[in-house]
């Protein structure tokens, strides 16, 4: 999973016979977000306005880009067409397998979510049942959008568990062992990348979430469970096992418990509560519901610290259920890293931009991103860029 893939590729020294198509991608990258005239991808990309319109005309016959209508006049002449990269040529879709839901999203190939769709369920069920209920899913929103499994270029899948080249390894029991690719493989023709929750939802937070800016992040999940994933140059780590971030493993992290300062706290006015209900109560100031959050925070902060001086991240992303307390969270949860962090200051630990959509927004995205990164891969490997029509696996 690498970040703005696209780009290092664009830059890298291509010969002669691979200009032309490394051209008609730095025009794909260059209106993939904002439609542009000839002259506008001409200055972009570094092309002369006589090639900038030859490399369009061939895209747009190949059905990779449309013309847009075109802006309102500002002054005498007729205004320019505009073009942009058509992202309906196909969708992706994207899968988060939870603890007790499932849920599915469709996007178009810039990652622009079209549909979703949850259902409850849980790991505790056949992995067979569950992963039959979320095709189910995917086919209902294709139905919605008018569309069939053939549209599907590309699937990532979250899993709340250690994968390793998309077998579960830890993590879940009954699913340990199991190839979830080769599940889904028998409903979908197209590429399938099966990744660890919490690396995805890394990956989503630094493509459009509050690490966008930056090119190394720790991701820390903190809600019933406790995990971690890690961007370092703009790729997400997953290690040699697929196993990187995964200090809640260790027992002396403390994270596997944690949770357990957060229930049955006693208040000072006698009531006994859990999790929300502490978080409510330290927020309003009960000294009791503010020392247990305190020390949740100390043992979170442990794991925090240890990776932010394993790696040094430009920024650590706290996302979960427990972000949803705010400062009354985050706060103490800075205090406790900023002491542990001895020999650097401790980096801004902000909250999850994207909530609890983090791990199926990397799911949808890793997809989306895998899309763009077959165009490039086939251009640099000597493929000539073929329909819109046709999957790129099957040029």
């Amino acid at each position: 999973m690498l970040i703005g893939r696209e780009a290092s590729l664009l830059r890298q020294p291509v010969g002669q016979s691979r200009l032309r198509r490394i051209n008609s991608l730095a025009v794909i990258e260059a209106i993939r977000l904002e439609p542009l005239t000839i002259p506008a991808i001409a200055q972009v990309v570094g092309l002369s306005k006589t090639a900038a319109d030859t490399v369009v005309g061939d895209l747009v016959a190949l059905g990779w880009v449309t013309s847009v209508e075109p802006l309102s006049p500002t002054g005498a002449g007729r205004p320019a067409n505009r073009y942009q990269f058509n992202a309906g040529a196909a969708v992706v879709a994207g899968i988060d397998i939870g603890q007790h839901t499932t849920r599915a999203e469709l996007a178009d190939l810039n990652g622009e979510v079209l549909a979703t769709h949850s259902i409850t369920v849980s790991v505790a069920d056949p992995p067979e049942a569950v992963l039959a209920d979320a095709v189910g899913v995917v086919d209902r929103l294709l139905a919605s959008q008018g569309r069939g499994r053939a549209d599907v270029w590309a699937m990532g899948v979250s899993v709340p568990a250690v994968v390793y080249q998309d077998v579960v390894t830890r993590g879940l029991d009954d699913w340990e062992g199991l190839n979830v690719r080769t599940a889904f493989a028998s409903s979908f023709e197209c590429p399938i990348a099966v990744e660890n929750d919490s690396n995805l939802a890394a990956f989503a937070e630094a493509w459009k979430g509050s690490a966008a800016e930056a090119a190394s992040m720790v991701y820390v999940h903190s809600g019933n469970r406790t995990g971690a994933g890690v961007v370092l140059n703009n790729t997400v780590v997953r290690g040699a096992n697929g196993a990187a971030g995964e200090i809640g493993a260790l027992p002396q992290m403390g994270w596997e418990h944690a949770q357990q300062h957060l229930h049955d706290v006693e208040l000072t006015d006698g009531r006994r509560v859990s999790r929300e209900g502490v978080f409510d109560a330290a927020t309003a100031g009960d000294p009791l519901a503010v020392a247990a959050v305190d020390r949740f925070a100390d043992v979170i902060a442990i794991g925090i610290a240890a990776l932010v001086l394993t790696v040094d991240p430009e920024i650590v992303v706290v996302g979960g259920g427990n972000v949803q307390a705010g400062d009354t969270f985050l706060d103490p949860l800075r205090r406790h890293v900023e002491r542990l962090c001895t020999v650097r200051p401790a980096p801004p630990i902000v909250p999850s931009a994207l909530k609890d959509r983090a791990s199926i927004t990397g799911a949808g995205g890793l997809a989306a991103t895998s899309v763009m990164e077959q165009l490039y891969a086939s251009a640099l490997g000597g493929k000539t860029l073929s329909s819109a029509s046709t999957p790129p696996w099957k040029w």
